[in-house]
């Protein structure tokens, strides 16, 4: 393990964020004046509640000329509010995320939390009415300048109208979230950023954060990467009983809240997110469905590279495993982001302007710090429309994918920055189509690029990598947290019991291919304790599918998008 840090330490610094083009700090003139303006924008929405309850109770009586006007203007105050709140909430996050024990991060996530929940109770009359109320009143509203751009978002909305509590109901539910259900998942953020994981070699004890333990998982060195994830397997079990309650309060919230909107009609657990993600359940099950078909294939792919391992089945730390090529010292992140980059530019030249663009602006952070948080993720700021990409970068080839996965997020976003915030509410499964269409571009690349075996072999063991994990590792994740969720309706699910389900769904995806079953996964994995959204798995394996789609037939449509993207331009001033 010794070597893998003093070859990190040899190509430090790594690239870090600069967000002080959005804020300098939480006491700065620009984000106090943001808060204040967050603030008198639920004043005047309150303000034209109480001017217009009247109409807006009556949700199926003809709207006046009056009332639709009023409509049509919130809308628009709605959308200033949330491009400028979401600015700050980013702000929040990215410095939460560099450091779990960032105080003053961690003091305005909460005054910011309970700003939202007054933000939304401000618009829930409003947001009710647009949902509920007829559709010619619907069609008044829409039809005008000022709104327009809000049909699609609030005509998807309106499919889900008849589970819509009472106003009242709505605003309990709306306070009473951000301390509860959303507390759990900063309290799983907090554990993931502070926990420090033992590592042990030569006799020496090294504790080192969960974000870089999990980076050792994707290096050469098996022996590094057992450690590494037996060190994760301890420091989580440490901590399951919190994570389970953790997983039982965030589904437990879920299971009420759909109690209470089943007034008409039933709403289950997967209704909600089949509906985010603008996929029916049929559509869900015949994935799946596909995808179970070729169970085989895919276990046999998987047992393949655990014979170029050594094996004859994959170990848990073998899962993100490299290729088993010639060791050679950890990837510097200049080579990394220049193979990213190179592939971008050969897909489309204004992408690769793009990738160097985010790099020169520092816009992407892939330090390695002590209190971390674990992952990869790409956000963005709504005012500035410019986005930012996250990583703790530790040399590995997984890391390259990922960075090419985080900019295609990142992409796919500034393409949309001209759009209308509303008209560009994209679903996770489209956004998981584009980072993974990043992904197969780098692949491609490398494919065609290779300098020896070696280099081909790397390649397509990547792209088996990628197809056992979304189309067995993914699975494994969506049949866990169903059979969870629906073990969650008797009651609480303790820890021993979250593990059994967890091996379970993995002995049934990857069969023989694997020698044992993650059982910590539903501790380690942080998509399970979300609060925002839940089944944050099956959107990647659509996704997979889709882009392997969409890049098959690049060639015949690249011409018209390509022409459209540089009319467009890249470069925001």
């Amino acid at each position: 393990m010794q070597k893998h840090v003093e070859n990190l330490n040899q190509q430090l610094p790594l690239p870090q964020w600069d967000n002080t083009t959005e804020y300098k700090s939480f006491t700065s003139e620009e984000f106090q004046t943001d808060y204040t303006f967050i603030e008198a924008t639920i004043q005047k929405l309150n303000s034209f509640t109480k001017e217009f309850s009247k109409n807006l109770t009556e949700v199926y009586a003809p709207a006046a000329e009056q009332s639709i006007l009023a409509c049509q203007q919130v809308l628009s105050l709605q959308t200033q509010a949330i491009v400028i709140f979401y600015n700050m909430t980013t702000y929040t996050s990215c410095e939460q995320s560099l450091d779990a024990q960032n105080k003053e991060a961690e003091k305005y996530d909460s005054k910011l939390s309970s700003l939202k929940a007054n933000l939304d109770t401000s618009l829930n009359p409003w947001t009710l009415f647009i949902s509920k109320t007829t559709q010619e009143n619907f069609t008044k509203i829409m039809n005008s300048d000022l709104s327009k751009d809000y049909l699609f978002y609030y005509s998807h909305q309106r499919k889900m109208s008849e589970f819509l509590l009472s106003e009242a109901e709505e605003n309990i539910l709306t306070k009473l979230k951000s301390t509860g259900h959303t507390a759990w998942g900063n309290l799983y953020d907090a554990i993931s950023g502070t926990a420090r994981v033992d590592m042990v070699k030569d006799g020496k004890s090294e504790k080192i954060s969960i974000a870089q333990a999990a980076s050792l998982t994707k290096v050469n060195d098996s022996e590094v990467r057992k450690m590494a994830w037996q060190g994760l397997q301890n420091v989580w079990t440490e901590h399951k009983q919190s994570v389970a309650q953790i997983l039982n309060a965030l589904s437990g919230w879920r299971h009420d809240v759909n109690s209470m909107r089943s007034i008409n009609k039933k709403i289950d657990f997967l209704d909600q997110p089949l509906h985010s993600n603008r996929i029916t359940d049929q559509t869900l099950q015949a994935m799946m469905t596909a995808i179970a078909e070729f169970k085989p294939q895919l276990q046999l792919a998987a047992k393949t590279m655990a014979k170029h391992l050594g094996k004859t089945q994959l170990d848990p730390w073998d899962l993100l495993a490299p290729a088993p090529v010639k060791a050679t010292s950890p990837l510097t992140f200049t080579e990394s982001f220049s193979q990213v980059k190179n592939s971008f530019t050969a897909m489309d030249p204004v992408m690769g302007e793009f990738a160097q663009m985010m790099l020169d602006k520092n816009w992407i952070d892939a330090s390695v710090r002590p209190n971390k948080r674990n992952g990869a993720f790409c956000t963005g700021f709504l005012k500035s429309g410019s986005p930012r990409v996250f990583q703790t970068f530790m040399g590995s080839a997984h890391d390259t994918s990922t960075l090419a996965h985080e900019l295609g997020h990142a992409y796919h976003s500034w393409v949309m920055r001209d759009m209308h915030l509303f008209a560009s509410e994209y679903p996770m499964t489209l956004a998981e189509t584009a980072s993974i269409f990043a992904e197969n571009v780098l692949f491609d690349y490398q494919v065609k690029n290779v300098k020896s075996k070696e280099n081909l072999f790397e390649a397509y063991w990547s792209m088996a990598e990628s197809a056992v994990g979304l189309l067995l590792n993914v699975p494994a994740r969506f049949e866990f947290e169903k059979s969870f969720y629906e073990k969650r309706k008797e009651g609480f699910v303790g820890a021993d019991e979250l593990s059994d389900l967890t091996e379970k769904a993995f002995i049934n995806w990857y069969g023989d291919s694997i020698t044992q079953g993650d059982r910590m996964f539903w501790a380690t994995k942080l998509h399970f304790s979300i609060s925002e959204v839940s089944f944050y798995n099956f959107p990647y394996a659509f996704g997979y599918l889709f882009s392997l789609s969409l890049y098959a037939r690049k060639n015949e449509w690249g011409k018209a998008t390509r022409k459209t993207t540089i009319k467009r331009g890249i470069f925001r001033k």
